[in-house]
């Protein structure tokens, strides 16, 4: 009777033990909206340590990202390969494939297209790349989400690709059913999770993107894909794109031009969503907003030297901050508080007709003297300068 018993534990035991090693297997879809537009969907299925991505894009064609492959224990990438194809030109109309391997202490990227590849190296491992595509490295945390830190405040450490370089990726636990996952390039997402860890939502606002993204069940892509392939050839799309332009001055010899990129409305509720209040902007769009001079201006008094700077305000509902820094070549969210030179109140304004395009201009005031200005949505912010001290 005892060896009956002891055997009926020990087998019970076992299974227990087999059940506890079985691999948890999390699947679903995400879909991204940027306001009233949707920009992709896909399924992901994470089956233990393998993976698989199918998503599709659509701005301002339909295309498709199909990828699959493995991670460490720890979330960063083993091994993972894939490519990008027009599904209106068919499967094998490859627009470009790659492959990512770590070997020997080094993260191997190679991509190609019809017409070029290169292998990449790099030192660390990784989570993130922007080698991919845009679509790709905002539907990873629906996987990495399964890999961050148990315990509230804890944070997980990897890097993230980008400009050919690596940069810190970090994922921590804000909460019970919340966690901030990104990098300094990609900005900090908020991914809210559902009771059993599984992700339920995306909030990309104030990140490179924008966006936000809501979890659903596993779709049947290739009708996605279908779909949208039909809806391409009979309604054309408007690419989500934003445009690239300057402006510039000479006013009392001072030589002044702005580059920016330009973000459109598109139906959206501008400051105190898109642009979040009480927090650092770009004032613009991907890279920096750059300002240019070739002889100083005067700010309040306060000179700004000759050269280069990055523009950024600090938006708030009774104001905005209007900061000069000296990091000049830098992508948008990579803003340093160590290196801002100058900051100045703006005058803020009410328009009577919403800007859809963010709009710089530079004019001049009094003898010598002018405004630098932007508009965007319902709002303008203005800031007066001298030339002379």
């Amino acid at each position: 009777m005892r060896i009956k018993i002891f055997f009926g534990g020990l087998l019970l035991h076992l299974c227990i033990l087999a059940s506890a090693q079985q691999p948890h297997r999390f699947k679903g879809s995400l879909t991204y909206t940027l306001g009233p537009d949707t920009t992709a969907t896909g399924n992901f299925d994470l089956n233990g340590n393998e993976f698989a991505l199918t998503i599709v894009s659509m701005s301002p064609g339909v295309n498709v990202s199909k990828l699959k492959g493995i991670f460490f224990s720890d979330g960063q990438l083993m091994r993972l390969q894939g490519f990008n194809y027009d599904p209106a030109k068919g499967q094998d109309s490859l627009i470009y494939a790659y492959t990512l391997t770590y070997a020997r202490d080094t993260t191997f990227i190679e991509t190609k297209s019809p017409t070029r590849s290169s292998i990449r190296k790099y030192p660390v491992k990784i989570m993130e790349t922007n080698a991919f595509g845009g679509d790709v490295l905002v539907f990873m945390p629906a996987l990495l989400a399964h890999f961050a830190p148990k315990k509230i405040g804890d944070s997980v450490l990897s890097s993230h690709i980008a400009f050919n370089s690596a940069r810190k990726f970090m994922i921590k636990k804000t909460d019970s059913q919340k966690l901030q996952l990104g990098s300094a390039v990609m900005g900090m997402f908020t991914i809210l999770l559902d009771k059993n860890g599984g992700i339920q939502a995306v909030d990309g606002i104030g990140t490179s993107f924008n966006i936000k993204g809501k979890a659903g069940a596993y779709l049947n892509i290739d009708s996605v894909i279908a779909a949208n392939v039909n809806h391409q050839r009979q309604h054309s799309r408007l690419a989500i794109i934003n445009k690239l332009d300057s402006v510039k001055a000479t006013i009392n010899g001072v030589d002044i031009k702005i580059e920016y990129s330009r973000p459109s409305v598109r139906g959206r509720v501008i400051f105190g969503e898109v642009v979040p209040w009480n927090r650092i902007w770009r004032t613009g769009a991907d890279a920096a907003t750059k300002i240019y001079l070739n002889k100083p201006l005067y700010f309040s008094g306060k000179e700004l030297p000759t050269g280069a700077y990055s523009i950024f305000t600090i938006p708030t509902p009774t104001g905005f901050t209007l900061i000069f820094n000296k990091q000049a070549n830098i992508w948008g969210t990579e803003h340093n508080a160590d290196y801002d030179f100058l900051k100045i109140p703006m005058q803020m304004q009410t328009l009577n007709r919403p800007a859809e395009l963010l709009t710089f201009e530079i004019v001049t005031a009094g003898a010598n003297g002018g405004v630098i200005s932007f508009s965007w949505d319902k709002l303008k912010a203005s800031a007066g300068f001298t030339t002379q001290a």
